[in-house]
């Protein structure tokens, strides 16, 4: 009887000793997890500052790429208005330059009878003319948008992946 009280006893000494070791190794395994949680805080908040600082440089860059389109389209705009208006009062007028460009034949010149130096310019009327300053305003408004969204491409590098996939 003696030896089944000392058997008990040493069983139950045995079961305690083995309950604080199993409470070490989970006191162990919860810092060790809280560690890891500090850690992905941390580079989930170095993470996430990183990309609002990007998003920043971004959209400053936008902001500039804007601004100067849009000088550019202004100042365009106003040159085009100052040809339109000097059109208008006939003081000047639109012409295409013409040249003569000799072919690496050597045949001559298809019009050699005709006299001159090659170059000409010949002076269009005032509907074509406003046709024309039309176009080069279209022409400006198109690059000036051509030049942002090559901007906003290249704060954007992500717009790649979408384009391609």
């Amino acid at each position: 009887m003696l030896a089944a009280l000392v058997l008990a006893g040493a069983f139950a000494a045995g079961w305690v000793v083995q309950g604080w070791r199993a409470d070490a190794a989970l006191v162990q395994l919860r810092q060790a997890h809280a560690t890891v949680l500090v850690e992905i805080a941390a580079k989930t908040q170095a993470a996430a500052e990183a990309v609002r600082t990007y998003e920043r440089q971004a959209a400053l860059a936008l902001a500039a790429a804007d601004k100067k389109g849009t000088e550019e389209l202004s100042n365009a705009k106003a040159e085009t208005q100052r040809m339109r208006d000097c059109v208008r009062a006939g003081t000047c007028g639109v012409r295409i330059v013409t040249r003569y460009v000799d072919q690496p034949s050597g045949a001559g010149r298809p019009d050699a009878a005709a006299g001159g130096v090659g170059d000409d310019a010949i002076t269009l009327d005032a509907g074509v003319s406003e046709r024309v300053l039309d176009l080069q305003d279209a022409v400006a408004e198109d690059a000036a948008k051509i030049a942002y969204l090559q901007q906003y491409v290249k704060q954007c590098p992500w717009i790649d992946k979408l384009i391609l996939d």
